[in-house]
């Protein structure tokens, strides 16, 4: 139903930078309300728009909000292309007959060894969709509510591959949910949540959710081929958990390899060595990092300081590549979502576009009027070689 789980290298290139080259694909999270967005498969789309750097906002589209490959779902849809009658039947027809396989029925039988049948829903977790209706959204809001929803932990391990942005949308819509079950004596309570992503998400994963930190657990899978228990240095997995709840709160198994540290308060790996400098335990991956006096900061053991950049790369890394910031005005200090300049460069845009919308249409009716023309004069000659034809047989 989802995306499946990338490679490391891939996936790392996304959650570092946001983008591959000077430009990329973004997600617009809030979008207007009042016009619903199409439906795939898998529920409603997501609209995305294509950024380059230094260069106005492109056209809008609506694509699959599950599915990152189009062999899986090739759903595309302008934001402001007008479908017949006739297209939208037939994609309902689609969307019916393509349905991901998994049915209620199916979940029942597979699940209810485990748990009751009122504990678990058909849900698309990229788009807060239930694939079984109101009946399933309200089984989702029962069990989040019961008992004023004491007891309730949520543990969500998403595949890699998909998009942080739509993923914390969701998730802030089921804390909203639970919240409406709380009394007011409760209302500053959090619902605990266990996020299970790759450690290079963490700015991405915390701008949405500021109360979350990263542990520094390496969750490993017997399944997986790259991300199994017992591999060490680069290697190792670079899955972790996000949460809310207090890190000091949390034990670590020490068997494991991991240790208490005083001075943070918190579990951590035993290569993870606190840095006196920057008054913490730095390392993200399970290394020991090594503190860039120049950056002011602990960086990977790999990373040298680069003095034309102006901060620490790989050694082999481009000085002339894509910077970071927005991709309008090309300013270092935000990004395009917030850059002041949006507004004006959607004007501009739709401006635009309707000058091209014009321009076709008048190319439309030129060579629509060409034909007519054309059409007219064949037939006057039509008539004339019948009518010479006539005076010759008489």
């Amino acid at each position: 139903m989802a995306a499946p789980r990338e490679p490391l290298g891939a996936v790392e290139a996304e959650g570092s930078s946001g983008r591959q080259g000077n430009s990329g694909v973004e997600v617009v999270v809030f979008s207007d309300p009042a016009t619903p967005a199409p439906l795939c498969p898998h529920g409603p789309t997501l609209l995305f728009v294509k950024a380059n750097q230094g260069k106005e906002e492109t056209r809008r589209f609506y694509a699959c909000s599950a599915c990152r490959d189009r062999k899986d779902c090739n759903f595309f849809q302008w934001e402001d292309e007008k479908l017949s009658g006739a297209r939208l039947a037939a994609r309902e027809a689609h969307n019916r007959r393509y349905q991901p396989p998994l049915s209620r029925s199916q979940c029942v039988e597979r699940y209810s060894q485990f748990y009751m049948e009122d504990s678990f829903c058909h849900y698309n977790m990229f788009n807060h969709h239930f694939f079984d209706g109101k009946a399933a959204l309200e089984v989702c809001r029962t069990f989040l509510q019961k008992d004023e929803g004491e007891g309730v932990i949520m543990v969500t391990d998403p595949p890699f591959g998909g998009l942080v942005e739509p993923l914390a949308v969701t998730f802030k819509k089921l804390i909203a949910m639970w919240k409406e079950g709380q009394s007011q004596d409760n209302s500053h309570k959090e619902l605990p949540i266990f996020w299970i992503f790759p450690y290079f998400f963490e700015s991405r994963i915390c701008q949405f959710f500021p109360s979350f930190c990263m542990l520094d657990y390496q969750v490993d899978y017997d399944n997986h081929a790259l991300y199994k228990h017992g591999k060490t240095g680069r290697k190792q997995s670079p899955v972790r958990i996000f949460t809310n709840i207090p890190p000091n709160k949390i034990i670590l198994p020490t068997e494991e390899g991991y240790r208490f540290c005083a001075l943070c308060q918190r579990y951590v790996s035993l290569e993870n060595q606190h840095c006196e400098h920057c008054n913490s335990c730095t390392s993200k991956d399970g290394r020991k990092w090594n503190h860039c006096f120049l950056c002011k900061k602990c960086v990977k053991p790999s990373w040298i300081h680069c003095n034309i950049c102006n901060h620490c790369a790989l050694p082999d890394h481009s000085c002339t590549g894509p910077k970071d910031g927005c991709f309008i005005c090309g300013e270092l200090d935000h990004k395009r979502s917030t850059c002041p300049n949006v507004s004006t460069s959607k004007k501009v845009n739709k401006a635009v576009r309707k000058q091209k919308q014009r321009k076709s249409n008048k190319m439309k009716m030129e060579t629509t009027k060409g034909q007519s023309m054309n059409h007219t004069s064949v037939t006057r000659k039509k008539k004339r070689r019948e009518r010479a034809h006539q005076y010759l047989c008489s």
